[in-house]
């Protein structure tokens, strides 16, 4: 895994996201860089190995500027989620610290073993969006590491009228008082596409269907005409089910 601390430079950390319909409220929430490796199925066993040689290297050498969750999707994508205060930091280059204390060869040769097993990697920043996301009191993600992410793709001159549909969906969960929540986020810096993704949490698939069944049944009929006024804006959309992978992230050791 190449983790492209060059991809993004000073120059043009300036540039505008792709929509600015929730621009504010982006540069107040959290974000985060994800860097996405699509690895080859026939390659999976050994990426794995070599991913958890990295944790462990990072583990034995407490490295202190690397921390990330790992994602893993059913298509293939390991997905290592950053969280970063600013853009700024994303000029730090935490690989450096693993190199000294690990050695050069002995890094670039596990690096380059994890580099034989994907064709196409890249990294992009996403938004958390609070005025989106619906998480009621008490409600709480703990021991649940499934999700089920839904990509709400669209074009820039939807973005406000899709945000304003998710705003009365969420206004509807409210309303009627449904239990389990979700969190929204959006596309920034390093997408070449707008897209909003509600994430699901769950123990597993049965158990968000399970949820999703009662939800239906709480929302009634009326969810029908709220859920088609979001859809219909979005260019096109797709589900991908994922799990967090906590034996493959990473935090260092707190003093």
């Amino acid at each position: 895994m190449r983790l492209l601390n060059q991809f993004f430079k000073v120059s043009i950390l300036v540039l505008f996201f792709s929509t600015m319909t929730f621009a504010q409220e982006e540069q107040q929430a959290p974000m985060y860089v994800i860097h996405t490796d699509h690895v080859n199925f026939n390659k999976m066993a050994q990426y794995e190995q070599v991913a958890k040689e990295l944790k462990d290297n990072c583990v034995k050498h407490n490295v202190k500027d690397a921390n990330w969750l790992t994602v893993t999707a059913e298509d293939g994508r390991y997905m290592y989620v950053s969280e970063i205060k600013n853009m700024a930091e994303l000029d730090q280059n935490w690989m450096a610290e693993l190199f000294e204390k690990m050695g050069k060869d002995a890094a670039s040769a596990m690096l380059t073993k994890m580099d034989e097993c994907y064709d196409k990697h890249g990294s992009e920043i996403l938004h958390y969006i609070p005025s989106l996301s619906y998480n009621p009191e008490g409600y709480s993600r703990d021991g649940m590491n499934f999700r089920e992410y839904h990509f709400l793709y669209y074009h820039p001159e939807n973005g406000k009228a899709l945000g304003d549909a998710m705003e009365k969906i969420k206004k509807m969960f409210e309303d009627k008082g449904v239990k389990n929540g979700y969190n929204v986020y959006h596309s920034g810096f390093g997408s070449d596409e707008s897209y909003f993704i509600v994430a699901i949490a769950g123990k597993n698939s049965l158990h968000v269907a399970q949820t999703g069944e009662e939800n239906d049944k709480l929302l009634g009929d009326e969810r029908e005409a709220v859920f088609f006024e979001m859809i219909q804006l979005a260019s096109r959309y797709d589900q991908v089910n994922g799990e967090i992978r906590p034996d493959l992230s990473y935090a260092p050791q707190e003093e």
